[in-house]
């Protein structure tokens, strides 16, 4: 079962204690002969939640709802509402609290329910349900209800709680879900990233939640697959450009080409993502780092047999200055080769077809060699008769033996933060100085149950995240952008001898038990570190390498060798806004000189303090 007791409240109103604390117990524990304190101190907490509600609900002789306890949110990492009250077209999350003072982590868990229920159940999917979230302080005295504005959620005491039960029961009737149809539906959250390719690996589809069933991935997914077909049958050779913001699936979308298309290959020089992916699904086949396979070529002159290639990042591609920089350190001749001079020949070289699949994130460039774009690529197709497949007009791709448009070559939809689906527009507006609609933006966040949310205090930010996803697999970490003043209050994740690198970044993501593990808070990462990959929850360190400075940003402590060093700034800050798929919490440093970014995000956008 994926819950501890079910039943009516009329069932509920007969059922004895030790008989309801043993449900539950066996349910969470599955024993009743451990005891230490923190089980003690959980039976305290049913013995109290029990009490309580008995006596609210003999205030309502006849009325006709019910209760499940400890329902288990199913791939929520170990998840539970406390109670769910079904009653009069309501699903209630009741999260009871035997104390009075509750802090951010409480609330923002409670909204975390509210969220997944409403967007991944699919019994609640299908229905014209609301769901809300009361957290239910139990032993508070007197009729108060507070709704807090910025979760989406109420607080209120037992009191409280029968008035709302009340004003519910005076509505005209309405249907409720029973709860069998509650525990056997579905339940399929937005997965991660590392969710998303374990799940390719097994040969599992993405999951039918709100957010892909809104969006144009299927349609997607169908228009590249429809051309490498053509390609094959025509002998022709293609280059597919999939756009999409960041967390639209692109990375989804490319992994699954390779792991299901023959003679394909997922390929990124984002060195951390790779060695994320091949740790996460301990293969190295169909997920390859874009340097050891362009090496192959240019120091070893072999053609590899792929005849799809996907592309990460297409648009960050190395210019020919760049190749050539690493190949001298290897003490080699330069080419003056691109990176996509290389992977065009390597597609079309003795090969009947082949499809390139350049996936392009916008707005992302954050590597000195990376800012040609996608002009690289209509150099590399010059006399190589290829057609070029996109959404947009073409405005670049003048030696395309062919070009053709398609309705269905971006992807619409961030699945990243789940239902902010505005949530990169509101990073983006921040970032271009669009403050008014930044600011109109970020009012709908508590509806989406995202939070954002600012602080200058780091360690009360810390001791929130920690008891967010206390006893989950769920995720938190801090992310800085990198060219800063390194001296911060959590160092960044230490770069070693090359072998080690792979392996603690390996470890901030996918360890529990390392000192590198992200949800110890130790070490932060940066955009270089983290770009392509995801938490479940960020804390992002500005600091004043990017500062407000009479409303216009300001930046230093730029990268070297970069044509645009404060674009690449700007981008840099992009990435590390947009890896929290629950919330960001934004630390802004007590210094002066971000007196101004503070005014700015607490002030004018009137982002929650913490």
């Amino acid at each position: 079962m994926n819950y501890g007791w079910a039943g009516t409240i009329e069932q509920f109103r007969h059922l004895d204690l030790q008989t309801f604390i043993v449900c539950l117990q066996n349910h969470v524990y599955k024993s009743t002969t451990k005891n230490d304190s923190k089980i003690e101190a959980q039976l305290r907490a049913w013995t109290d939640s029990y009490n309580k509600l008995q006596d609210l609900f003999h205030q309502f002789p006849d009325i006709e709802a019910s209760l499940i306890f400890e329902y288990e949110i199913l791939r929520g990492g170990g998840r539970r509402p406390d109670v769910l009250l079904l009653l009069n077209g309501f699903v209630i999350v009741l999260e009871c609290k035997s104390f009075n003072t509750v802090s951010p982590a409480e609330y923002i868990q409670t909204s975390l329910y509210v969220r997944d229920l409403e967007h991944y159940h699919s019994a609640i999917q299908k229905s014209d349900l609301e769901v809300s979230g009361i957290l239910l302080l139990t032993n508070y005295e007197g009729q108060q209800t507070l709704f807090k504005k910025e979760y989406d959620i109420t607080i209120a005491s037992m009191g409280g709680l029968a008035g709302i039960l009340k004003r519910i029961l005076q509505k005209s009737k309405l249907n409720s879900l029973s709860i069998k149809e509650i525990v056997t539906g579905v339940y399929e959250p937005s997965p991660s990233m590392l969710e998303a390719a374990r799940s390719i690996l097994h040969n599992e589809p993405l999951p039918n939640v709100k957010a892909v069933a809104s969006s144009n991935f299927p349609e997607v997914q169908q228009t590249v697959q429809q051309i490498i077909q053509e390609a094959q049958t025509t002998n022709t050779h293609h280059l597919i450009l999939v756009s999409g913001e960041p967390g639209a699936g692109k990375t989804y979308l490319g992994l699954a080409f390779a792991h299901n298309t023959e003679d394909a290959v997922y390929l990124s020089g984002n060195g951390p993502l790779v060695d994320v992916l091949q740790d996460a699904i301990k293969n190295r086949t169909f997920v390859q780092k874009l340097y050891g396979y362009k090496m192959d070529y240019l120091e070893k002159n072999i053609i590899p047999k792929e005849k799809v290639i996907i592309f990460d990042e297409a648009q960050r591609a190395w210019d020919a200055k760049k190749v050539d920089q690493s190949l001298i350190r290897k003490n080699l001749a330069p080419k003056q080769l691109s990176e996509p001079d290389i992977m065009v020949h390597i597609a079309t070289f003795n090969k009947p077809w082949s499809v390139t699949i350049g996936l392009i994130g916008e707005g992302q460039e954050i590597y000195s060699g990376e800012e040609g774009g996608l002009s690289l690529w209509n150099t590399a197709i010059k006399g190589k008769n290829i057609t070029v497949h996109s959404k947009h007009p073409n405005t670049v791709f003048i030696n395309a033996g062919r070009y053709e448009t398609h309705t269905y070559l971006h992807l619409n939809c961030s699945f990243r933060a789940h239902a902010a689906l505005q949530y990169y527009d509101i990073v983006n507006s921040l970032l271009n100085e669009q403050f008014e609609q930044t600011k109109s933006l970020v009012q709908h966040l508590p509806k989406d149950h995202y939070s954002l949310f600012v602080t200058r205090d780091l360690n009360r930010a810390k001791a929130i995240l920690s008891h967010v996803y206390s006893d989950d697999a769920k995720t938190v970490g801090v992310i800085c952008a990198g060219g800063a003043d390194r001296q911060k209050q959590v160092p960044v994740l230490p770069r070693d001898e090359r072998y080690e690198r792979p392996i603690k970044i390996a470890q901030y993501f996918n360890y529990p038990t390392s000192p590198y593990y992200c949800k110890t808070l130790a070490y932060s990462t940066t955009e270089f570190q983290t770009q392509g990959l995801e938490l479940d929850m960020a804390l992002v360190h500005w600091d004043d390498d990017l500062t407000l400075q009479n409303g216009k940003w300001k930046g230093q402590h730029f990268q070297w060798g970069v044509e645009n060093p404060f674009q690449i700034k700007l981008n840099a800050y992009r990435v590390i806004l947009t890896r929290g798929r629950d919330g960001t919490i934004i630390y802004i440093p007590p210094k002066s000189t971000l007196d101004e970014t503070w005014n700015l995000l607490k002030g004018y956008l009137k982002i929650p303090v913490l």
